[in-house]
């Protein structure tokens, strides 16, 4: 069979199984009108005895931590990793930490008087001085509204960003918050790294594809979109694991790469490793969603060298962290791609025509 764009378009349009029918819950990000009351610049330092600063305004205050939260930027490329950022977000409530989803509680003015009184100040001084209100402090002047995000706070999470395409990241401590983009809570937390293979994979352009076309998509991504993506699970579990391992991989290295600067340097070492591991976990995701056909011994090449985290000297039972030095698993990885080139088979290895044909036609599609 010929794949030409359409048919691969229409091949994809026509899976049943979706985002939706094996998530938990797919929700919005926050939405303020006060982001200059809860949004916060990071001192430099970024210590627990530094302020943080007025997000636009060069002055420092101090609050209590524990109401302070990460928060992603969606003007930084957020693919697998969260990028690490610049703000974060205050948010005055009481989250209770158990379960998947959590209650969550307005602290009123009385409580944050009492028991968080740097940020009674500091919502007070920005209504008083920033809207000129001089009212009496009401939680309504702090609330962010209905926010299903408030819900799963410290739950771990799949956050999906508009990026020019689809860009997805794990957020393992579950405690970031974003304004753009969606978060997804699986049902079965043993498929979040599959899913995020295949949310940062090439399907994903073909999605946008198909979004446009029965207009969908209005440049506002939403959970309604989202939870029509579609979903395919390989046959095979070991092949499901193998592809699940490489996306740990990925969240990984793209941690270690979003904290140096530049962050992408093409033909640098990391770089080409990156590049590397997100060819094969592409290659894995395709197959599955089209032919099933892969050369059995190139998925036994693949199987023989990349284990789970946990299995590596020294990362006891982490799945994406847990090594001391960071750079000294990247060479670890570096290793385990030196050992699949250097495998006599792997270069034997043979895709199909039929692959090979959607291969040539997502490349010239700009979607490989």
């Amino acid at each position: 069979m010929f794949w030409s764009k359409n048919s691969i378009i229409d091949k994809v349009s026509k899976i049943s199984n979706t985002l939706g029918d094996i998530s938990a819950d797919i929700f919005c990000g926050i939405n303020t009108d006060s982001e200059y009351l809860h949004k916060l610049s990071l001192s430099d330092e970024n210590s627990p005895e530094t302020p943080y600063k007025c997000m636009g305004l060069n002055k420092e205050i101090n609050l209590e931590r524990e109401l302070v939260y990460p928060f992603i930027d969606s003007a930084f490329s957020n693919e697998y990793a969260v990028h690490p950022s610049s703000y974060c977000f205050m948010l005055p409530y009481e989250i209770k930490a158990d379960g998947l989803r959590k209650e969550c509680r307005l602290l009123e003015p009385d409580e944050l008087k009492t028991g968080y009184p740097l940020v009674y100040s500091r919502i007070t001084d920005f209504k008083n001085n920033f809207k000129h209100d001089s009212t009496p402090l009401s939680s309504a002047d702090y609330s962010v509204g209905d926010c299903k995000l408030l819900q799963y706070i410290n739950t771990p999470k799949i956050v999906v960003s508009d990026h020019y395409s689809f860009q997805a990241s794990f957020d393992a401590a579950g405690n970031s918050i974003f304004e753009k983009g969606c978060g997804i809570v699986l049902q079965d937390s043993s498929n979040y790294f599959y899913v995020l293979a295949a949310l940062n994979s090439s399907i994903s352009r073909v999605f946008s594809e198909i979004c446009q076309n029965d207009r969908l998509f209005n440049g506002s991504l939403t959970p309604g979109v989202l939870r029509r993506f579609p979903i395919v699970f390989p046959d095979e579990k070991n092949l499901e694991a193998l592809i699940s391992t490489l996306s740990s991989y990925l969240t990984y290295i793209h941690g270690q790469i979003y904290r140096t600067a530049p962050p992408y340097t093409p033909g640098s070492e990391d770089y080409e490793l990156l590049k590397f591991y997100e060819r094969l976990v592409n290659l894995l995701v395709l197959d599955t969603y089209f032919t099933k056909d892969l050369d059995p011994r190139f998925q036994e090449i693949l199987e023989g060298n990349i284990v789970p985290f946990g299995e590596y000297p020294g990362c006891g039972n982490s799945e994406v962290s847990g090594f001391e030095d960071s750079r000294c698993f990247m060479n670890e990885l570096q290793a385990v791609k030196q050992k699949i080139l250097d495998t006599p088979d792997f270069g034997k290895c043979r895709f199909n025509s039929e692959f090979t044909n959607i291969l040539a036609t997502l490349k010239n599609n700009g979607a490989w």
